[in-house]
């Protein structure tokens, strides 16, 4: 996604834009070759994938959506159209996170609802994992654990005495007890 609105908004070319994102990311190598395929297959095909979008929003003028949502949907819309081997359901999850995670609160629901009348109308409509092309486990990435931070608190502060009521530090009472 950050390829795509590197190249719609800052008019970067696709390979330029890509070695900025991969070169930010730390990414395993199937990954990154998984990612070169998005980009360079929505750039490739950006007009269908527009247009049906667009066919999808027709009460709504499909160029003023906002970018980030335009370009979360044709990542969505690519992997639902042309990637037989992923799953629907894991795609429009992440468009959602994505969604959510870098536009607006109302966001979610919107690229939810485009993309639940796309997969309406497309191949992948009674998608049946048993059929499917081999999965995709090694490109679905965990989230990475969170860093566990300590912090030494004095137990009689006001800080202290608030862990301590609801439980969310574990409390030293010095360096190294």
């Amino acid at each position: 996604m950050r390829a795509l609105y590197e190249i719609e908004i800052g008019h970067t070319d696709t390979t330029s834009a890509l070695e900025v994102v991969l070169a930010e990311a730390n990414l395993k190598p199937e990954m990154v070759a998984y990612t070169e395929r998005l980009v360079r297959g929505i750039r490739g095909s950006i007009a269908t994938i527009d247009h049906k979008l667009a066919s999808i929003v027709k009460d709504y003028d499909y160029n003023r959506i906002a970018a980030v949502d335009r370009n979360v949907l044709r990542v969505a819309a690519y992997e639902i159209l042309e990637v037989p081997e992923m799953p629907p359901a894991v795609t429009i999850n992440e468009a959602i996170e994505i969604a959510k995670r870098y536009s607006t609160a109302d966001s979610g629901k919107f690229v939810n609802g485009v993309l639940g009348r796309l997969l309406q109308e497309s191949p992948k409509a009674n998608w049946d994992p048993s059929t499917a092309p081999p999965e995709v486990d090694d490109l679905i990435e965990e989230e990475p654990e969170p860093e566990v931070v300590e912090e030494v608190v004095d137990e009689t502060s006001e800080e202290g005495k608030l862990a301590t009521k609801f439980g969310i530090w574990k409390l030293r009472t010095g360096e190294g007890k």
